[in-house]
């Protein structure tokens, strides 16, 4: 087993009794490589047993590893460190990684370059030094789980290789612990229980680091795009409406005057769209103070009482007159609300009715939630259109709602502020909600 540990030559080093921050550590593992920079990880008592298990039971002949031996490693894995960012930092070109996906590759060509050897002709000397500070970052991560240790992959990277780029790190996949081993039938009913209930857990954590993912990913892709918009797209844009107006001044036939306005108008609202596109993807920080939603609501609604009424839809108001007062940055929930009646009455199209009402709740912590709700009479939404409503740019034509942004718009708000927003409807009308923690 010479060949796995990687141990060092360590005579040169001063005789002394070894303490137990000293134990556990039996050498290094391959070299992770980045360019032309190395980093050396240790190899732990803990992943010495699983890696040497893995080897005896591995099967010769370039055939794929066993389903004991991908198991076993992965197992291995949640309980080690070092040895799950040497896999994760080996996997590259993915957001998230299940444990077993990693197992695999350990299992795999890793293992091959485990056995060989030749890597050690390179390695550095281990001192005592290195395994004190490898003992102290694997008491610290006892507490946590995978996706804590790769945050803090540079720690253990810089204790024997050089600085770390913090682009790399923040790079590397997310890691989704599946490995649950099958239960067997002889155990008794009440730890049955207990490991399908265990079971269950990491299911519910997986889906919700899947969610998290997804929603990470959609927030990376609308910025990148945002930013290529806002710098491509708006200097033309600008030029085009700073002609059209010159055009315009000097225009003396009434149709081809209006046509020009008809550009600036057309200019400016692609500018609107790129502009609550870049809000979606990298809105400015809240400015919190005191404010009664109840004013908020009156405002939305004396504001689209004309447009409302042109279209013959009835936009009415529900709810008392006691003080809704929460701490909120004013003009980003006055635009949420905005919103979500723009998308009610854009709905509806001609004739209909909007309500908009304010609902007091409480929670059985004490705490204290605000609704609004804003109803209307318009086409209902499919579950796929609800389940995409706050997508920038998912079209939802189809039902008679627009292009989303405002609605993508008004759920950033609400990330912002700690509140949610839901959109639900059925064959006729759609009811949004935005809940509000006062």
């Amino acid at each position: 087993m010479a060949a796995v540990t990687g141990l060092r030559n360590q005579s040169n080093e001063p005789s002394r009794p070894r303490t137990p921050r000293d134990l556990g550590w039996w050498g290094l593992l391959p070299p992770i490589q980045l360019g032309d920079s190395r980093w050396w990880l240790p190899l732990s008592d803990v992943a010495m047993v699983g890696v040497g298990r893995a080897l005896f039971d591995a099967q010769s002949g370039g055939a794929p590893p066993t389903p004991l031996v991908v198991r076993e490693l992965a197992a291995t894995m949640l309980d080690d460190p070092p040895l799950m960012l040497f896999a994760v930092l080996r996997c590259s070109g993915e957001s998230f990684v299940a444990v077993s996906e990693l197992a695999e590759q350990l299992a795999g060509s890793i293992l091959e370059e485990l056995s060989s050897g030749d890597w050690m002709l390179a390695a550095p000397e281990m001192t005592a030094q290195h395994r004190r500070h490898w003992s102290r970052l694997m008491a610290q991560s006892r507490a946590t789980g995978p996706n804590a240790w790769i945050e803090q992959a540079s720690s253990w990277l810089r204790v024997m290789g050089p600085a770390v780029d913090p682009e790399w790190i923040a790079s590397l996949p997310k890691v989704i612990a599946d490995e649950s081993p099958d239960a067997d039938r002889s155990m008794a009913g009440s730890e049955l229980l207990q490991r399908i209930a265990r079971g269950r857990s990491r299911e519910r954590a997986t889906e919700s680091t899947l969610a998290a993912l997804a929603e990470e990913q959609k927030l990376g892709a609308a910025k990148q795009l945002a930013y290529g918009l806002s710098h491509e797209i708006n200097n033309p844009l600008a030029n085009i409406s700073a002609r059209a107006q010159q055009l315009a001044r000097d225009e003396s036939n009434p149709t081809r005057r209006q046509s020009l306005e008809q550009i600036v108008a057309q200019v400016y609202r692609a500018h609107e769209m790129i502009a609550g596109l870049m809000f979606f993807a990298n809105p400015p920080e809240p400015t919190p103070e005191t404010v009664d939603v109840n004013e908020l609501i009156g405002e939305v609604v004396d504001e689209f009482a004309a447009p409302a009424a042109e279209a013959d839809i009835r936009l009415l108001r529900n709810g008392s007159g006691t003080p809704a007062v929460v701490h909120v940055d004013r003009l980003m929930m006055l635009e949420a609300i905005r919103a979500l009646v723009r998308n009610s009455i854009e709905a509806i199209g001609q004739g209909g009715t909007v309500v908009v009402s304010l609902e007091q709740q409480s929670e059985p912590e004490g705490t204290r939630r605000l609704l609004v709700h804003v109803a209307d009479s318009g086409p209902g939404l499919s579950v796929e259109a609800s389940r995409h409503a706050f997508d920038p740019f998912y079209s939802g034509r189809e039902a008679g709602r627009g292009l989303g942004l405002g609605l993508c718009r008004a759920y950033r708000v609400a990330q912002l502020h700690d509140a949610t927003i839901r959109i639900s409807g059925g064959l006729a009308g759609c009811v949004a909600t935005l809940a509000i923690p006062a």
